[in-house]
């Protein structure tokens, strides 16, 4: 067992109330490469009458300090940061107010994380660009994080995220595949705010504005954006992403002189993070750490589920007064009593929690509160059992009846013939409603409804399988030979077209086909960077 000293707060400012919701509209995010806006946005834009805000003396000496990253700014750059600068210390400043202290939390690890990679520690600050440093920023094009990582970004620099964890949502683990991510930008440009903007717009784009313009950094891309088709030419979001990180750079070095609170990142309660073996409750870690779920939540919003992966060791994090009680718990033995559980498929909408109690040994109870907000169970569901547990159809059906009026109201009424014969599966994903699922396959609510047996809308959850009446699994194309296209290795394939649609990547899609992005990227001779909502991609479904 591992622990790791790292300085977070148990605080969590984000309850302070709805203007923080509409404040993070100055905030860019990042582009379909890597990120995307955290809220939702009112302007990329600074007002451009705020340029006639006169600065003090200590705020146009704040402006005009410098670190490795903001010196020889060109002049006409300076104007666009100077402008970003003004609007944080007036009608930006209480947003700058708010994420300043949020950031106190995390900027001295972020700062080592950096410091000891001989990288400036001022790209802490990048997380503030990004999300303001809410570790669970979520944005609509699918990135997540104080770091905002999308997918298959966040796969490439190790985060993983699968049915038990999201570590784009851990700050700690976050902040490290950042340092990586820039690194490797600064690598491939050997210039700070030319790795940033391509922390933004994806390294492909980058590269290409460089050589399309003859430029070699940022600012020169800038200069010359014109030059560029429409296609190739760097978003304003882009533009305005390095110097919003610039201002936002001065300022949180010159806080007190600009008239903010002072923040003490070194002050910040201390968080360790315990290496947690294969299946560690962490409900019984919170009890016995004595403190509260939500508090344990907080400080671990990369555990999607109430006990640790059952297939390797992860990362938990708990406040340092509590180490003790941590360690005692982590290293006994009934702190991995579920190491032996793993996620299953409900095969049959007649199971129950009653018949895989029965089957099990293990009651319904703590069936439920390993699997929280799953009352009633279906067909395609993912639960967590005992891995001795037969989950197959077969061994359902031999149980036969006898699970008594709860099964009755918990089980739906079987789709009907024509829809079962024809119809598609889909997986609910988060945030997604009836209405949007309705739409992407043009049919109505109410013929979802009743192929699904569904009397409310609002019961439905992510992960759950929905059948769509009336579609087919791919769109076939035929060749000019009316046969379908054979893949590399021989096996007959699907050839399908799909339109991208907002929040989609590589990843997602391929992910959808169960193919690689770098096929994706192959049929349709498109990376990250130019995809475009509604443009048509093929794909080639084995």
């Amino acid at each position: 067992m591992h622990k790791e000293a790292t300085r977070s707060g148990a605080q969590r400012l984000w309850k302070q109330g709805l203007c923080l919701l509409l404040a993070y509209a100055l905030l860019a995010g990042c582009s379909a490469r890597q990120g995307g806006g955290t809220e939702e946005s009112l302007s990329l834009r600074v007002p451009a009458e705020e340029a006639a805000t006169p600065l003090s003396p200590a705020e146009q000496a704040a402006l005009q300090s410098s670190g490795p990253i903001d010196r020889n700014i060109p002049a006409d750059a300076m104007q666009e940061v100077t402008l970003q600068y003004k609007h944080f210390l007036n009608k930006g400043r209480p947003t700058m107010k708010i994420v300043s202290k949020r950031a106190e939390n995390y900027l001295a690890y972020s700062r080592k994380v950096f410091r000891t990679r001989g990288m400036p520690e001022d790209l802490a600050y990048l997380a503030i660009v990004e999300s303001g440093y809410r570790p669970d920023a979520v944005s609509r094009a699918g990135a997540a994080g104080a770091w905002q990582f999308m997918p298959y970004t966040g796969m490439k620099y190790g985060l993983n995220q699968d049915w038990w964890m999201d570590e784009r949502l851990d700050p700690y683990r976050a902040t490290e595949a950042a340092a990586d991510y820039l690194q490797k930008l600064y690598g491939d440009f050997r210039d700070w705010p030319t790795a940033i903007a391509a922390y933004n717009a994806g390294e492909g784009k980058m590269r290409r504005a460089m050589e399309g313009t003859g430029t070699r950094n940022f600012y020169g891309v800038c200069q010359r954006n014109e030059m560029l088709d429409e296609k190739a030419q760097l978003r304003d979001e882009t533009k305005q992403y390095v110097p919003r990180f610039i201002a936002i750079t001065k300022i949180m070095r010159n806080l007190p002189q600009l008239g903010f609170e002072p923040i003490r990142p070194e002050s910040a309660p201390l968080v360790l993070r315990f290496t947690a073996r294969p299946g560690t409750d962490l409900m019984g870690l919170s009890r016995a750490c004595g403190i509260s779920w939500e508090d344990f939540v907080a400080l671990n919003r990369h555990h999607r589920r109430p006990i640790t992966s059952t297939e390797r060791s992860t990362f938990v994090y708990v406040p340092q007064r509590v180490e003790h009680q941590a360690t005692a718990f982590l290293r006994g033995s009934g702190s991995t009593a579920f190491a032996q559980w793993q996620p299953k498929k409900v095969q049959t909408s007649s199971d129950s929690w009653a018949k895989i109690s029965k089957r099990s040994g293990v009651s319904i109870a703590q069936l439920k509160s390993v699997n929280p907000g799953t009352d009633a169970i279906y067909a395609g569901d993912t639960i967590l059992v005992p891995r001795s547990v037969n989950m197959s159809a077969s061994a359902v059906n031999r149980q036969g009846g006898g699970s008594g009026k709860s099964n009755a109201t918990r089980e739906r009424r079987p789709a009907p013939a024509a829809v079962a014969s024809s119809g598609k599966m889909h997986t609910l994903q988060p945030n997604e409603t009836l209405y949007g699922v309705a739409r992407k396959y043009g049919v109505s609510v109410a013929a979802i409804q009743e192929a699904n047996d569904i009397s409310n809308p609002n019961s439905l959850r992510a992960g759950q399988s929905l059948r769509i009446p009336g579609t087919v699994a791919v769109a076939e194309r035929k060749n000019p030979s009316g046969r379908l296209g054979a893949s590399r290795s021989g096996r007959s394939s699907k050839r399908a077209t799909y339109t991208v649609r907002p929040g989609d990547n590589l990843w997602n899609i391929a992910r959808r086909y169960d193919v690689s992005v770098d096929d994706l990227k192959r049929w349709n001779n498109v990376d990250e960077s130019a995809l475009r909502v509604g443009a048509t991609m093929i794909v080639e479904a084995n």
